[in-house]
């Protein structure tokens, strides 16, 4: 239940107020071209309150707390109003007393692209702001607990005394975040006096020693991350924070020969080596199909370098903090998260053509399933006291709500916009009757999407547990 009122939660607290601010895109580009706007609502109908009335426009708070929209003369949503339907705006009109009215199909065809791609246009500039707030206010930074692990025998981490499960909180006085900043800081000081404070149950101490000269060596220990349910490595015993070691009495040297080996035993046991503490264990495992094509045995993993002073950090219990930026490194970070999540978006579309995405991975999702997608955002910001995922998550989905709208499909914004194209190339609109049919019916047949997609969300939630 808690669950289902997180998710209620985000409807209302992100969902709603992004397709509101798109509507008002709609609302301000029509106002800038002349088109007589006639009604703004928050909610749909029917309506329930009057707010005020200003210029050629009444404010309303509507029953239906699902959005908002615009009601701008002479459009019915997405089509153009018959004459009876327009006879009943302009009687509308002729009552308030609204001056030279411009109804939209009066307008120019650019000016009608410009009002139908202010939409999405608005939730892009919204997701752009939203990434500066967060810089703003806060953003989020990741400091691991760097965890000592897998210590060689005759090693310089052996004779000063460290053992598996210690923590390296500082070198010569420099916070350690991550195991690879460890790393790297080790070999960036060879042959240097290093003080490392540590700490073990509790209790923080110093170890003193001299760096040993970096060595380049090829082999990478694998760590797991997680450990995935109803996959063969679950019902084998794998557990997270197993260092891999061995498959078959074969010395695993890197993450990428883990990945071979597993593939080339489909449906095959194999004998996985793992170290557990100071304790081997042998586990026998059969890898699968995943279904997505992948031969996997259901385990997250990462690399973990041995470090030159003899031992493996690996990167355990992440803290996360956030550091409020100046305005200019605020904006500089923001633009590069915008522009990272449309890299991401078009590998994942490019990933989907593919053949490298799984069918529940690429699946379609409604409202509900947004809502559940929601519920370990929501709970994360709550237990880290932080509004950052929820304003990043508000980011997200503002410019999934604006690339949706775009797509050339009878209905959305993008269809609409696909036929002003049409009819700038034939130099004459589509006859009304006409275009409105199709837009109906690209409505229909998105209500039927949408209906569909939410009894799957229902039956078949989305699987969430990755998503925090």
């Amino acid at each position: 239940m808690d669950s289902f009122f997180l998710g209620l939660a985000s409807f209302v607290i992100v969902l709603v107020p992004l397709v509101i601010i798109h509507e008002f895109g709609h609302f301000i580009a029509a106002k800038l071209v002349g088109i007589t706007v006639l009604e703004f609502g928050i909610g749909f109908p029917p309506r329930a309150l009057k707010l005020f009335e200003r210029g050629d426009t009444i404010y309303t708070i509507n029953w239906l707390p699902i959005g908002g929209f615009v009601r701008p003369y002479g459009e019915d949503f997405v089509r153009q109003k018959t004459e009876d339907e327009l006879s009943l705006d302009r009687q509308e009109i002729e009552e308030r007393g609204i001056k030279n009215p411009k109804s939209v199909f009066q307008a120019g065809p650019w000016e009608r692209m410009f009002f139908m791609a202010a939409g999405p246009g608005i939730n892009f500039l919204a997701a752009l702001v939203l990434f500066i707030v967060v810089a703003l206010i806060g953003w989020p930074y990741e400091r691991w607990h760097v965890t000592v692990y897998d210590i060689q025998e005759r090693s310089v981490a052996a004779d000063i005394g460290l053992e598996q499960g210690d923590v390296i909180v500082s070198a010569n006085g420099e916070k350690m975040e991550s195991a690879d900043q460890f790393n790297d800081w080790l070999a960036d000081h060879a042959n240097e006096s290093v003080t490392l404070l540590m700490e073990r149950d509790g209790e923080q101490f110093e170890k003193s020693f001299v760096a040993p000269p970096s060595t380049d060596t090829d082999v990478q220990r694998v760590y797991i991350n997680s450990v995935e349910a109803d996959m063969p490595a679950s019902d084998a015993g794998f557990e997270p924070e197993d260092l891999i070691v061995a498959v078959d009495d074969v010395e695993i040297t890197s993450l990428d020969q883990l990945v071979e080996i597993t593939g080339q035993h489909e449906d095959e046991e194999m004998v996985v080596t793992v170290l557990r503490g100071t304790e081997r264990y042998d586990l026998p495992v059969t890898p699968r199909d995943d279904g997505s094509g992948k031969v996997r045995i259901g385990i997250g993993i990462s690399e973990a370098e041995p470090a030159s002073v003899g031992l493996v950090a690996v990167n355990r219990d992440r803290d996360v903090y956030t550091v409020a930026q100046p305005l200019g490194k605020a904006i500089s970070l923001g633009v590069d998260e915008f522009v990272f999540l449309h890299e991401v978006m078009y590998d994942f579309v490019k990933d989907i053509f593919a053949g490298n995405v799984s069918a529940s991975e690429a699946r379609p999702v409604s409202p509900v399933g947004i809502g559940q997608m929601s519920v370990p955002v929501f709970e994360q910001s709550i237990d880290e006291g932080e509004v950052y995922p929820i304003i990043r998550l508000a980011a997200l989905i503002s410019v999934a709500l604006a690339i949706t709208n775009l797509l050339p499909i009878p209905g959305l914004d993008g269809g609409r916009i696909l036929f002003v194209v049409i009819e700038l190339i034939r130099g004459k609109p589509m006859e009304p009757e006409r275009e409105g049919m199709i837009h109906l019916i690209g409505v229909l047949l998105l209500l039927g999407i949408v209906f569909f997609t939410v009894i799957n969300d229902i039956f078949n939630p989305i699987d969430v547990s990755g998503l925090r």
